[in-house]
């Protein structure tokens, strides 16, 4: 008995030992979800250290907004239009490496990447119900400086866009990755590097996957009083250096 007692003793003391140890070399995993202005997603997180941790994931933007849009000043024939908006089309993917002060602190420095379409926002007029279906893709619209169609299915397309991929620095705090805990709060606060965005709308008939038509405030000036219809927010896009991110996490310890 007081043999096995010994045993079971040393067994104690020699896992509490190793937990002390724990390298955090790639031997943990955990599986988070993130919300944020990048959307909803999935990640996956592993420690390279004890002041290092990478994450990875994948995120989508499920939330979209309508607006009926009248252009009979514009466009007497179309009258209103039914116009959708959504965020970051085509989802997003990411990579995080967290570089922790100190051992057991949560306050960390964050880089990283987001790599997708580059579509930071997407929005489409719905014309199917004004013009013939001959004229999808065909009929070429002209406002001021710029020419447009609809896409083959009738709908005018425009694109906020960045690069496929763009570097993302920021600072959070919580851990991703703790060996003792198996959920984890955390909160991260950056931006995605753009350099400015580029504003555009497509002409297919010239090109059936759509000819960009790069877009500016000016381009946009009504021309019976001179006031720019955008109210100059698309040369304020176009020159923002950065995209701001806020973004809510919780995981879960898998192993």
């Amino acid at each position: 008995m007081r043999k096995s007692l010994s045993i079971i003793i040393a067994l104690f003391l020699t896992a509490l030992g190793a937990r002390a140890q724990d390298s955090q070399l790639v031997n943990h995993m955990a599986l988070g979800v993130a919300a944020g202005t990048d959307g909803i997603g999935l990640e996956l997180a592993l420690p390279f250290s004890p002041y290092v941790q990478l994450r990875t994931g994948y995120s989508i933007f499920p939330y979209s907004l309508k607006k009926t849009v009248d252009l009979e000043k514009d466009f007497p024939d179309f009258g209103a239009v039914p116009v959708y908006g959504t965020l970051w089309k085509g989802g997003t993917g990411k990579v995080f490496v967290d570089v922790f002060p100190g051992k057991k602190t949560g306050f960390r420095f964050t880089v990283g990447a987001y790599v997708g379409p580059g579509k930071v926002f997407h929005g489409y007029g719905d014309l199917r119900e004004i013009l013939e279906e001959d004229d999808y893709s065909t009929l070429v619209m002209t406002y001021n400086t710029f020419s447009f169609t609809t896409d083959a299915k009738g709908y005018v397309q425009a694109d906020g866009l960045m690069k496929v991929f763009a570097p993302y620095v920021g600072v959070g705090y919580g851990r991703a990755v703790v060996p003792d805990s198996r959920l984890r709060l955390s909160v991260d606060l950056g931006g995605i590097i753009t350099g400015g965005l580029k504003v555009q709308t497509y002409n297919y008939s010239v090109n059936k996957n759509g000819e960009p038509v790069v877009l500016h405030s000016s381009d946009l000036t009504d021309p019976t009083d001179g006031h720019q219809r955008d109210k100059g927010w698309i040369d304020r896009v176009t020159k923002f250096p950065f995209v701001p991110i806020l973004k809510l996490n919780v995981y879960f310890l898998l192993f």
